[in-house]
């Protein structure tokens, strides 16, 4: 069904509440009709105006109900928008209501203004009404509006607690990076010659000249005198061989003088298997001892091996 035929049905279904004016007046006639007229709370119905009126006629339909409230309840709202249309010198209005308290309830609609040559007409509403029916049993029909509820509080929040939890967290793993970097914190560097002779002393510790180990004795005493020459000794490097060691050092005097005989002996007993005696082993044990204060004295002036060999030179003379 189109929307021309509903309102054709609608202009024959709403009859005229209006008797005619007199001749000296505007003659207009106006109907209405509450479709359904008993609703629940809540449940929407509709409200259709007619209005006659001659040609030329101009119409104003009100924009919806009176909005002011009734001891805190708005009786009736309005949904949507109003419908209007013109059929002839017929005007159509269609509003969609809600009702929101029980009982009769007026529709409290403003009239109709209907204006023509300086006329004007208002055909009242205030007859149109619902009713609204309670869903209470019969016994409690007379129902007394509960009281406005007061405004929502919201909890006050402790921040304190959180907040105290929070920086004990940041302390503790503050804490706990600094551990961490104290930790792994670089360890200050070893002087080398207290280094060779802390080496010294954890292999002789070991006691492997009294267990029949020579050969392992005299290479691990070859080991730490290398390593003493690497980080003492200017242009000599760890992965130097022993012919590239001796023409660095190039030692030629004193005690020196016994370190190429030690480090080809030492060769021989690392890679060729060949055996060491215990008094041979012991004998270069201390020889490359001597080896180490001697170049200790020679590079470091003011180290303790220097200040001894200077106060054993004094007693000499």
């Amino acid at each position: 069904m189109t929307f021309l035929g509903f309102l054709l049905l609608l202009m024959q279904a709403v009859r005229p509440q209006a008797a005619s004016t007199p001749t000296n007046e505007l003659p207009v006639q106006m109907g209405f009709r509450v479709s359904p007229d008993t609703v629940l709370i809540g449940q929407p119905f509709s409200l259709f105006i007619k209005v006659v009126a001659p040609k030329g006629v101009r119409f104003e339909f009100p924009s919806g109900p009176d909005t002011a409230t009734q001891n805190g309840v708005r009786p009736i709202e309005l949904r949507g928008e109003k419908i209007v249309t013109m059929l002839g010198d017929t005007a159509v209005a269609l509003y969609h209501l809600v009702a929101w308290d029980i009982g009769t309830q007026p529709l409290r609609f403003p009239d109709v203004r209907v204006t023509f040559e300086g006329q004007e007409r208002r055909p009242p509403l205030g007859g149109a009404s619902v009713f609204v029916k309670s869903v209470l049993p019969a016994d409690t029909s007379l129902r007394v509006p509960r009281p406005a509820r007061p405004l929502i509080v919201l909890p006050v929040f402790n921040w304190l607690r959180w907040l105290a939890l929070l920086a004990a967290l940041i302390a503790i793993a503050l804490a706990w990076w600094a551990w961490r970097r104290y930790r792994n914190r670089p360890k200050p560097p070893v002087d080398p010659y207290v280094r060779a002779q802390q080496e010294f002393a954890r292999i002789e510790a070991r006691r492997l000249l009294e267990t029949g180990e020579p050969e392992e004795y005299f290479a691990a005493m070859v080991d730490v005198t290398r390593e003493y020459l690497a980080a003492r000794v200017p242009g000599v490097r760890r992965s130097d061989t022993t012919r590239e060691l001796l023409r660095t050092m190039q030692p030629r005097e004193g005690v020196e003088a016994e370190l190429p005989r030690l480090l080809d002996r030492a060769d021989m007993v690392k890679f060729a298997r060949a055996d060491a005696a215990q008094q041979e082993a012991r004998e270069a044990g201390a020889q490359l001892r001597a080896i180490v204060d001697n170049v200790e004295a020679r590079v470091n002036p003011e180290s303790e091996p220097a200040k001894r060999q200077a106060a054993a030179k004094g007693r000499a003379a």
